[in-house]
Order: structure tokens, then sequence, then C-alpha cells
């Protein structure tokens, strides 16, 4: 419940086994995913790592994105081949839980590119092969900050974080560990999110999402979404403020985002929120490092993923942290045109 004493992980219809994998449905775009985003302030490095087990077609997907000290990202996409849905193993990529809810493991050893300028991947077949590849190795010991935050049965009038029909939630988290790429080699200490879901998935399917994870330290986190289905309708908006083990819904959330000119990437945004209690928090963001991903599906509309390490501020606090823009590609003319005439875009 909201307010859960420090033992308690969870908030929402959840139970400890869904850290677990879950029974496979019979619909095609059925499928099983965990991302882990980090950052460490110090190095000024982070990113994030996934997978996404669909096995009704066959595959997984594996996404490794981190920004490096300098300015450098290293990527690596896969889609290998999967049989069953019994774990989270693709291209080289392990995540395991250690004690669900407490303590997981993200763990890569294979190759990745190496770009120096993040936006070649507006062409990304031909940023992966015409940049050089290094060797990675990823080890990361993931803790809990807070409680596992979200539905099992994806009910939205009863959750604090929900996808609609789908099992779903999200964690701040704490990690240590070691990067190594080629001949360079961080140790880091970071803070960060993670997110897990299961069920009917189609990124077409939503015309224009905001995420935005910011863990400032183990005492203070908070996650903002903002979804379109329907760019007629209002958003499904969700969010809270963490506080170790106390976690309060937000009443409000209002984003205003300042475009970079000519395109629809995200370069600074302010966010006003205001929780159930009445607080109200003014908190500023400006991205650092950005690299435009997208997904394209035969016959579906292409949808762009704006990721972005970006630095926050909250009164005297900083943070970096991940602000992900989402849009499908009819959405992304009107941005463009924003952005042109110096607009602030306000949603």
């Amino acid at each position: 419940m909201i307010g859960a004493p420090s033992d308690a992980l969870i908030v929402g219809d959840l139970r400890a086994e869904d850290e677990l994998m879950h029974p496979v449905t019979s619909e095609a775009a059925f499928s099983e995913s965990m991302m882990f985003n980090f950052f460490d302030e110090s190095r000024q490095l982070g990113g994030f790592v996934r997978i996404g087990n669909r096995v009704n077609e066959a595959h997984a997907e594996m996404t490794l994105c981190i920004f490096l000290p300098g300015g450098d990202l290293l990527m690596q996409w896969a889609k290998p081949a999967i049989r069953s849905n019994a774990d989270f193993h693709a291209a080289g990529m392990t995540f395991r839980v250690h004690e669900p809810g407490r303590r997981l493991e993200v763990a890569y050893a294979g190759p990745a590119v190496r770009l120096s300028d993040a936006l070649q991947m507006r062409n990304p077949g031909r940023a992966l092969r015409e940049n050089p590849t290094v060797p990675v190795d990823l080890e990361l010991m993931v803790t809990n900050t807070g409680p596992m935050i979200g539905s099992a049965s994806g009910d939205p009038r009863s959750s604090v974080i929900f996808l609609d029909g789908v099992g779903h939630y999200q964690q701040p988290l704490a990690a240590r560990g070691s990067l190594r790429a080629g001949a360079d080699h961080w140790d880091l200490t970071c803070f960060g999110a993670r997110d897990h879901s299961w069920g009917r998935r189609e990124w077409s399917s939503i015309f224009r999402d905001r995420s935005i994870w910011i863990t400032f330290g183990a005492d203070l986190a908070f996650i903002c979404c903002k979804t379109w289905t329907d760019p007629k309708m209002p958003p499904d908006v969700m969010g809270c403020l963490v506080e170790g083990p106390s976690v309060t819904p937000f009443r409000r959330i209002d984003l205003e985002t300042r475009l970079r000119p000519d395109t629809h990437y995200h370069d600074a945004l302010r966010l006003e929120l205001e929780d159930v209690r009445g607080r109200h928090y003014s908190l500023t963001g400006q991205v650092i490092r950005y690299v435009p991903l997208r997904h394209r599906r035969a016959g579906r509309e292409t949808v762009y993923l704006g990721q972005a390490m970006t630095r926050f501020e909250l009164g005297g606090r900083r943070a970096l942290g991940l602000s992900e823009y989402f849009d499908a590609e009819s959405a992304c003319a009107s941005l463009i045109a924003s952005s042109r005439h110096g607009l602030c875009l306000r949603e």
C-alpha cells in the first residue's frame, strides 16, 4: 500500500513471483521485457539495457545503449532466435533475479559499436556498419531503493503505474559494477530505475509517450509518464514520488519541452508536479547526450524513440536520469514545425 513500511516491496496488485517469467499467451504480439537504466554522476556515464522476449514470433530483442564520458556512445542491437520464455538471455546479455524485488544482476559480454557522434543513429544500419566494434563487458549488481510499483492485471483505475491490460511495474534502483569497452574500464556506482512488463505489446499502438526516470539517491526518485494512444484523447498520466519505502502518486504532471531546431529531438525540459498530498515540485532537465532510435515493422507506422541522458535539478540537488520521448511518424511533422518557430512544447 502507499506509505508501506521499509520491508514492503510491492505497491499494487503484484506478487513477488512477478519478478520471474510469465506464461506465454496465444497472442502473436505477446512480449515479456525488462529494461534497466543506470547513471554514474561522477563518471558522467550511463544509459540503458533491455531484453524483450517475443517468443510467439520466435525471437528476442536485445539493446545496449551507453553514453560514455567525453561523448562517445556504445550501441548494440540484436534479434536472436528464441524458442521459449524461460529466462532473459539474449545475444550475450543476461538478467538474473537473485532475490525478488531486492537484488538482481545485469551482465553483457559481447561486441558493441562505438560511435563518436550518437546522431549517426538516424541511419542505424549505416552507423552500425561504418563505426568500429569493440569488445564490451558490463556487470552490475542491482539493489532496490524503493518498492516494485505497478499492476499485474493492467488495471489503470487502481494502479499508480500501469499499462492498460498488460502486466507492468517499475522500480527505482542503485547499482554497482564495472564496464569495459575495448581498452577502457570504469568502476561504476549508479542510480536509475527499471521496468518489467508482460502481455500484448505493439509499439505502433502508441501515438506519443513521454517517460522520465530520475533517481537522486536512495531517499528520492521520480517516475513520470504520459502516454497518448489516440491524438484526439487526453493522455494516460501515471507517476509517483518514491521516498525510500514510501510511494506518493502524482495528481498532476505538466511538461514543457524545448526542441532542437528543425528536429523532433528534445533538448531541455521542465516538469511541474503536484502529488496527492498537495506538495509541488519543479524540476529542470538539460539533455547532456541524445541518441535517435526507431522501431520499424512491415505494414505499421514507424515510431521514433529519442533517448537522452539528462541532468536534472531540484532545488540544490542534481542527478543524471533518462528522458525517453516516443513519437509515431505522423506526430513528428508538427513537432518539427514547432521547433522551427522556437516554440516550447507544452504537454
